[in-house]
């Protein structure tokens, strides 16, 4: 019925209906002279779309600025209603990273002076080798990796291995271009170790797994999950307080550790250029020591002791004679006032040590007559 009558509406009325189509057809008479235009003149077609987009852009840029006002408003009222919940936050934030900032001003200010007194060297001055992992574990039951860095580069046989996290293990086998490190969960690896809360020192010891044990601690232990652990310095082989990982599992005797590296995921490494601890009795410069010789030391040689022999007294010092005060004569006796002792018999004057030294040896050397009766 709808379509009878606007047929029957343009029949009645042909102008009007003309008036509706004429738009259509102007529309597709303009974009084929537009088309046929920008055939001919190129040139021209783009200066024209030039043209338009300059006039087009400032009242596009007019019409987007409520848009943009009204979208920074929302803004404006969204932090408006969350900003004292992120004052807050923000004021809490403040003053836990004041206290750890005065906390860690004093532990520096502490360690500076324990070091000076002590005159310990900072471990962190040791120089390292950045070097890459040429391949993964070696296996089920090696753990072992292989780093593209050998003597030619100054790696050296039991120098640590670590990466950014903590201890990975300890080098091996050193070539001239490669070297091996064995890892801290290989079944061969023994390391000492340390708890820092406690102070109790232990041996890291391997067990294939991925996480070690934690050996040969004190009888009263008091290690207990989310403990550090690091290298205790023993033996002279690693450099005392490396990070090695935290305490995962306890279980009476049985404790684990966690390590702070990521075995499964060793891209690059450093081997630190750290020198064991050389014993004294195995340098080569080591000498036994000398006992004092002389008269009155006697070495042992033997599982007997041999009689100690005394040195003799020294002569006694005798002071000079010009200091010895002279003696005064005898005063002349009166021989009116002496008795007589003219009937006494003169004593003969003392023989001399040496007229008596000859007698002696002749008395000495005297020898008996042999008897004439003799066979």
């Amino acid at each position: 019925m709808r379509r009878s009558g606007g047929r029957a509406a343009r029949t009645a009325n042909p102008e009007r209906g003309l008036a509706q189509r004429l738009p259509f057809a102007i529309f597709v008479a303009v974009s084929f002279g537009l088309l046929i235009f920008s055939k001919i003149y190129p040139t021209l077609n783009e200066q024209v779309q030039g043209v338009l987009i300059d006039v087009a852009a400032p009242v596009v840029d007019v019409l987007g600025e409520p848009v943009t006002a009204i979208r920074g408003f929302g803004t404006v009222v969204a932090d408006t209603l969350n900003g004292a919940e992120k004052v807050e936050a923000l004021r809490a934030e403040n003053e836990r990273l004041q206290r750890w900032r005065n906390v860690a001003m004093r532990l520096d200010g502490e360690n500076a002076q324990l070091r000076a007194l002590m005159r310990v060297s900072d471990e962190m001055q040791i120089p390292s080798i950045s070097t890459r992992v040429v391949s993964d574990p070696g296996g089920p039951f090696v753990r072992a990796i292989l780093l593209d860095a050998g003597a030619g580069k100054g790696v050296g046989k039991f120098q640590p291995v670590m990466d950014p996290s903590g201890v990975v293990g300890r080098i091996v086998t050193v070539g001239r271009q490669s070297s091996r490190a064995l890892l801290l969960t290989d079944l061969n690896s023994r390391i000492p170790v340390f708890i820092r809360r406690t102070g109790d020192r232990g041996i890291l010891v391997g067990d294939n797994s991925d996480r070690p044990k934690l050996a040969y601690l004190p009888m009263q232990s008091s290690a207990r999950i989310g403990d550090e652990v690091f290298t205790s310095g023993d033996g002279g082989i690693f450099p005392s307080k490396l990070p090695v990982g935290i305490v995962d599992f306890v279980d009476g005797d049985t404790v684990r550790v966690k390590l702070a590296a990521d075995l499964s995921r060793l891209d690059f490494v450093n081997v630190m250029a750290y020198v064991p601890l050389e014993k004294p009795e195995q340098s080569p410069v080591a000498q036994p020591l000398a006992l004092p010789s002389g008269p009155s030391v006697a070495v042992e040689t033997g599982p007997e002791r041999p009689p100690v022999a005394f040195a003799p007294p020294a002569d006694p010092v005798l002071p000079s004679p010009s200091l010895i005060p002279a003696l005064r004569p005898p005063a002349p006796a009166d021989p009116a006032a002496m008795p007589e002792a003219s009937a006494t018999p003169e004593s003969p004057p003392p023989a001399s040590a040496e007229d008596a030294a000859p007698a002696e040896a002749e008395s000495l050397d005297e020898t008996p007559a042999p008897s004439g009766g003799g066979t």
